[in-house]
């Protein structure tokens, strides 16, 4: 995906860069189709379900700080759906195990932070409890599974430092290793546990088309799935999406070359993909260094473990195949009940909605 450099480039190096870099592209790719276009979903996250009754997974924190708020209770929640108040009739915090899937990012300009990421994520396992499960995949222009579902640590830490060691001269194809992550993810084998996906990565990725997959995707399978498919796949999963960001100078330096020429768009060194999948599940994204990667990863597994499961049996039945809007907020006493509240600092990140 990403060449390797040496040094971060000042800004007329990032210029020159960016011009031999578009000058092989030429030479190598040729003309080129854009990304597919933004599919309906982009705009209204949402997850579809088959059951009369609906689960909402939610966190809430401090946004001044960032500290969890874990001494919440069902009274302190009111939840509407499409307008119309709903009765929450299950209520959990911190009792469901979770089936983690840790995805780890092969691609150059993670594999100077790559053994970080794996060291933290062997001390993470020894934190989980017993119950949880984990899996891990790598990824580049397509995932690998080192290790299915496990509550074996011994395992799974193997796996974690197998995959600490290896690398891929594959770009990122983030919409097919979704689709892939997902697909696994779905297959947790402890009941009613909470699925989550934690990427391991320095959160760029490539544009998905033919031109790319002939020359940064050679492992890559015949058939792509878009960004639409992979969306669509999520939202009927329940899956939750998360992701650990560390950026190494490589990253830095070629996103700084690819914002310096104006044919960036036959490149890629994209920002942001994950975070948006994250946020249309309300999963956390957290950023970190090489010196505070283990804690950061240690708060992401808090913040996944931390949510609440809020569920209620929907008030009115409604045509199969329609939107409806989900709003879950506290309830004006409980910012009475709890006086160290300010409601102007307190975010409840969940979905925002389901189709019937």
């Amino acid at each position: 995906m990403r060449p390797e450099l040496k040094e971060a480039p000042g800004p007329s190096k990032q210029l020159r860069l960016g011009a031999v870099l578009f000058l092989l592209l030429l030479l190598n790719w040729g003309s080129g189709v854009a990304q597919s276009s933004r599919s309906a979903t982009d705009d209204a996250p949402v997850i579809r379900v088959t059951s009369e009754f609906v689960l909402v997974d939610a966190l809430v924190e401090n946004k001044k700080n960032g500290a969890l708020i874990g001494s919440l209770g069902p009274n302190d929640f009111q939840l509407s759906e499409d307008g119309m108040p709903q009765t929450i009739t299950y209520f959990s915090h911190d009792q469901l195990p979770l089936s983690v899937v840790f995805l780890f990012d092969l691609t150059m300009t993670v594999r100077p932070v790559l053994k970080p990421l794996a060291e933290a994520a062997s001390e993470i396992l020894g934190h989980l409890k017993p119950q949880d499960e984990v899996a891990i995949m790598v990824f580049s222009s397509h995932t690998e599974l080192l290790q299915d579902f496990t509550t074996d640590r011994s395992l799974a830490a193997a796996a974690v430092e197998k995959a600490s060691g290896m690398k891929s001269g594959d770009g990122t194809f983030i919409h097919e290793d979704m689709y892939e992550a997902v697909e696994q993810a779905t297959k947790s084998t402890v009941p009613q546990s909470r699925r989550v996906l934690v990427w391991l990565t320095d959160g760029t990725a490539n544009l998905q088309n033919s031109l790319a997959q002939k020359t940064m995707g050679k492992g890559a399978p015949a058939y792509l799935h878009t960004k639409a498919e992979a969306t669509d796949k999520l939202l009927r999963s329940g899956v939750a999406v998360s992701a650990l960001i560390e950026k190494s100078g490589e990253t830095d330096a070629v996103v700084a070359a690819m914002d310096a020429t104006p044919f960036a768009f036959f490149a890629g060194a994209r920002v942001g993909d994950v975070n948006r999948y994250a946020e249309q599940t309300g999963g956390p994204v957290l950023h970190t260094s090489r010196k505070e990667v283990a804690v950061r990863l240690g708060l992401l597994i808090d913040e996944l473990r931390n949510r609440y499961t809020l569920g209620y049996k929907p008030a009115t039945s409604k045509p199969p195949g329609t939107f409806c809007k989900v709003q879950l907020e506290l309830r004006p006493e409980a910012y009475r009940d709890h006086p160290d509240f300010k409601q102007r600092d307190i975010l409840v990140r969940t979905k925002r909605g389901y189709y019937r």
